[in-house]
């Protein structure tokens, strides 16, 4: 994911495309530490996706600096009012928005102790998020994350976020029939992985 591209969708979350969903896991299975990516998934799935809603938000609530603005950015509450000044009045709060509150998180979680940012961390970080990412859909996951049974929020299920590592996870906790409708909907988006698809639905239909 080029660098550009993540600052867009950190100014305008509403812009995710399903395409977006799969870079954004990708990089979270390369960096599971990097919260944004975490957040951003997150939002897109919080009101579109009951069936894996709530394992992707407790997951970025497990690497949230702050889980109650992570909540309230989730329902569209972040903006505050703005605040007036008297002569005598203390400095005025800082206001953050929807829009800016993400760039501030991503600012302190990669300054260093000095709350200094050099040209070299940032290159560094540039390469990081243009490399190209890959995963394997098998990821082993922690037990208590294999605990959280995905269709507990509800019983659709969206394609249109299907992941190879959500299919993973679907296996992983026996959700067979689930993964395979996953990985079915993966090779309409992506044909050119059509045999290696095919090969783990095939093995799939051989548990069921």
């Amino acid at each position: 994911m080029q660098v550009q591209k993540l600052l867009k969708l950190l100014e305008d979350p509403a812009t995710l495309s399903s395409e977006d969903l799969s870079d954004l896991e990708a990089l979270i299975q390369e960096y599971p530490y990097f919260y944004l990516a975490h957040a951003l998934l997150a939002k897109a799935v919080y009101v579109h996706e009951n069936d894996v809603e709530k394992y992707v938000v407790q997951r970025a609530a497990t690497y949230a600096p702050d889980r109650t603005h992570l909540r309230i950015w989730l329902e569209n509450k972040l903006a505050l009012p703005p605040c007036t000044r008297s002569v005598r009045a203390a400095p005025t709060p800082e206001t953050y928005t929807t829009n800016n509150y993400l760039d501030m998180v991503a600012k302190k979680s990669l300054k260093k102790s000095t709350n200094e940012i050099s040209i070299k961390q940032f290159s560094i970080i540039d390469t990081i998020l243009n490399k190209n990412l890959q995963f394997d859909p098998f990821v082993e996951v922690a037990p208590e994350v294999l605990s959280v049974d995905l269709s507990a929020q509800g019983t659709s299920l969206d394609e249109r976020f299907a992941t190879e590592a959500l299919a993973g996870i679907m296996v992983q906790q026996k959700k067979y029939k689930r993964a395979i409708r996953m990985y079915e909907h993966l090779i309409l988006k992506y044909p050119e992985k059509k045999e290696y698809l095919s090969d783990i639905i095939s093995n799939l239909n051989k548990v069921l």
